[in-house]
């Protein structure tokens, strides 16, 4: 059904391909790598026949809420309750990424999970130690930027910022190893600890508002490197990638002819039975189909033209109407050009010309090719240039500051490029 071996490594879900890692699956075996000490270790849910393995019995500590979502992975029945850290949903992306994928706790450093078929398997490192989860492993906590759980995150710290965990978008100052009282960035900024500072994005685009501790975004808990799928629909992928600016997460549409992503291989596939059973219609960031309060709204992380509205506490899709955007600064739909859209949905939506601006409050440098299918591509201006969507082309910074009053896709975007809004020295700068 899937052809020749030779014809996967075609479906890559990017056009950035790579040589494939196979490993050899026997019967049901399912390896699960656990941290130790920096290394791995290769674990057996079941024994084989074909050699003597480690039977491993995962044993699951965490809090059950009420919520119940059924979601399934490859042929197996996930637990029907939930594991959830505030408003972070583990078994919900744990359908979505590779058997065997670990990912960071969000109420203690020393807590990851395993992702079994079965669902997610709470671990803890050993004394002294921290889990890292872009490197998936347990390593000195001295060597690790970990600000879960801590009573005081400012330890051992000065003249920087770390990030408060029970709130979206909030930061301490470090000032000799106490934090100062606590802030938050402002309206349309997260703050990014990997960057320390505050940059460009919607508090809670993705995530729902909780008390306790607080997930601004998945790429806080999944590793980088790896493709994972979505729980809405099954021709979506997603990546965590490393940046100057912090760890980003990107998505893309799997090609018409292979339009099944599937985790397990990490490729997009043929249509199968089973790979497309993760999809629930829960988004994979929400930390369940409820919602506090009715009429709260929230961006479509990936469809600018879309957004989330709370009825009957539950979320629900509404579309703007044709030619307009849901605008982050304003909480409304506004004509796109206007717009200010939330920086991960594709701007090619509605557009009448080949190349769009990107959302980018720094300098309204990066753009976008819009093709007349698939995925558009991202370009950048040179240097003392912006990219003006009105001409098709990139233009000389003199001109930026008028074109940034009318067009919100570069809402913020300065000549200079990323500049501190305050002479606070306890306020990060907000990097794009």
């Amino acid at each position: 059904m899937f052809g020749a071996r030779g014809n996967l490594r075609s479906r890559w879900p990017s056009s950035k391909r790579r040589p494939i890692k196979t490993r050899r699956w026997e019967n049901s075996t399912i390896s699960l790598r656990l941290p130790f000490i920096g290394q791995y270790k290769w674990y057996s849910c079941f024994p084989t026949t074909a050699k003597k393995s480690i039977t491993y019995q995962p044993t699951m500590t965490a809090k059950l809420l009420l919520a119940t979502i059924l979601c399934l992975m490859g042929a197996s029945a996930l637990a029907a309750d939930p594991i959830l850290e505030g408003n972070y949903n583990v078994t919900a992306v744990c359908t979505a990424v590779k058997t065997g994928t670990q990912l960071g706790s969000i109420e203690s450093c020393q807590d990851y999970y395993v992702c079994s078929s079965s669902g997610p398997v709470k671990n803890s490192c050993q004394a002294g130690y921290s889990y890292a989860y872009t490197k998936s492993g347990c390593y000195p906590s001295s060597q690790v930027d970990c600000y879960w759980g801590l009573s005081e995150p400012c330890s051992g710290k000065n003249g920087t910022w770390v990030p408060n965990t029970a709130v979206c978008g909030g930061y301490f100052y470090c000032d000799e190893g106490k934090s100062s009282a606590p802030k938050r960035c402002g309206s349309g900024q997260v703050f990014d600890a990997s960057s320390k500072s505050c940059v460009w994005g919607s508090c809670n685009d993705n995530l729902v508002e909780t008390e306790g501790t607080t997930l601004n975004t998945i790429c806080d808990v999944v590793p980088p490197g790896i493709w994972f799928g979505d729980t809405q629909a099954c021709d979506i992928w997603y990546t965590c990638q490393s940046t100057t600016t912090g760890i980003k997460q990107t998505s893309g549409t799997c090609p018409i002819k292979t339009p099944e992503f599937n985790p397990q291989t990490q490729i997009c596939g043929y249509p199968s039975a089973t790979v497309c059973s993760r999809v629930t219609g829960i988004p994979i960031s929400d930390a369940g189909v409820s919602c506090a309060t009715n009429g709260d709204t929230k961006p479509d992380v990936t469809v600018c033209g879309q957004y989330l509205q709370c009825v009957n506490k539950q979320w629900t899709k509404v579309a703007c109407a044709f030619g307009y955007y849901w605008d982050v600064e304003s909480s409304g739909c506004k004509l796109r050009e206007a717009a200010t859209p939330v920086d991960t949905c594709n701007r090619c939506q509605f557009a009448k010309q080949s190349f769009v601006n990107a959302v980018d409050s720094d300098n309204c440098r990066n753009y976008l090719f819009c093709p007349s299918s698939g995925q558009p591509t991202a370009l950048t201006c040179p240097e003392e240039h912006f990219f003006n969507e009105d001409i098709q082309g990139c233009a000389p910074d003199s001109g930026l500051d008028t074109y940034v009053a009318t067009h919100g896709a570069c809402y913020g975007a300065t000549v200079a490029g990323s500049s501190t809004d305050s002479d606070d020295s306890s306020t990060p700068e907000k990097v794009a």
